[in-house]
């Protein structure tokens, strides 16, 4: 089994800590130690769960263990990474049971795959990328490190979703279209054209902003 720190304790964080119960239930892999979170306060909605707060991100570059980030933030995601992955610490990707991931499919370290997403064929995500609950990267895409999918997000064939871009609940980006590093995309949008880095769009055909 793999003692396991997850960063950060707050929902997302404590999703992950669900999403490793279900992992486990299907044949133990791994032993969640804790969270490591900056925010004193998260420890208050452990308790129910019977996990704690083990120390601060600190902590765990002083003590390297295997971690997994629970955070959703893509910049603050990127810093976390970098300087764990310096003290030795290594990343470590979880993808659900109940999610589909088929055949000629490339997963970067400290990937995360939620329950019910569902990746097809030669499709490759980079590094401390999060599918979210419910989301679909279909056939020949491509996205990058740090990218937040946030739940039922669509991402249709011979896509292109560069670095740390983040894409809202229920967005969907149709087939063959570049989103360039950075940008950001609103919940409920639909992506028909090729979107600017570090842009904003929103709305159904979706506008920049």
């Amino acid at each position: 089994m793999i003692e396991l720190v997850i960063v950060g304790a707050g929902g997302h964080g404590r999703e992950l800590g669900s999403l490793i119960a279900g992992i486990n239930a299907a044949g133990p892999k791994f032993r969640l130690a804790g969270f490591v979170d900056d925010d004193p306060w998260a420890s208050d909605r452990l308790g129910r769960l019977g996990l704690s707060v083990l120390g601060d991100v600190s902590w765990l570059a002083a003590n390297p263990r295997p971690f997994v980030l629970g955070i959703g933030t893509s910049s603050t995601r990127r810093t976390i990474a970098a300087r764990l992955e310096e003290t030795g610490c290594e990343p470590v990707g979880l993808v659900a049971t109940s999610a589909s991931v088929g055949l000629d499919v490339r997963l970067g370290r400290g990937t995360v795959v939620h329950e019910h997403a569902t990746i097809t064929t030669n499709v490759t995500i980079g590094a401390h990328s999060h599918v979210n609950v419910g989301c679909a990267v279909q056939h020949d895409s491509i996205v990058g490190q740090f990218v937040q999918m946030s739940p039922a997000v669509f991402i249709n064939g011979d896509c292109v979703v560069e670095d740390d871009v983040f894409i809202g609940t229920g967005a969907i980006v149709t087939r063959g279209v570049r989103v360039g590093a950075g940008a950001r995309i609103g919940a409920g949008s639909t992506v028909l054209d090729d979107v600017e880095p570090n842009s904003l769009v929103v709305g159904t055909p979706a506008r920049q902003r």
